[in-house]
């Protein structure tokens, strides 16, 4: 039991990740400081939103279902689209190109040099 609740932890986690990190690309591509959107969903300090993100220390936030549908009418995107794997590339970048958002690489994208 011990494993299924340690691999379940790890998925959530990940899936925090996930959203903390399209909060950062919505939020920048909105022009937005971390204080803009901390006002808007009512956080008490810009370190929240930098949790949110995934930049306190290594800590990721954790969300409520409330607080994603919250961030989701903030940004007029529907919620599942916060925790999908990067909402600039949903994971498929275009042939050739890596995403500098969450750095997937498309399937006929050269390695980087030195590496094989």
């Amino acid at each position: 039991m011990a494993g299924r609740r340690r691999h379940a932890d790890e998925a959530r986690a990940e899936q925090f990740a996930v959203i903390g990190a399209n909060i950062r690309i919505l939020r920048q591509r909105n022009g937005w400081t971390q204080a803009k959107l901390g006002e808007l969903m009512g956080w008490p300090a810009n370190s929240t939103v930098c949790a949110a993100e995934g930049h306190r220390n290594g800590r990721q936030r954790q969300f409520t279902t409330d607080e994603v549908q919250r961030l989701a009418d903030i940004f007029n995107v529907p919620s599942w689209r916060l925790m999908t794997r990067c909402v600039n590339c949903d994971g498929h970048p275009p042939a050739g190109f890596s995403c500098l958002s969450c750095g997937a690489r498309s399937e006929n994208h050269p390695e980087p040099h030195g590496r094989r």
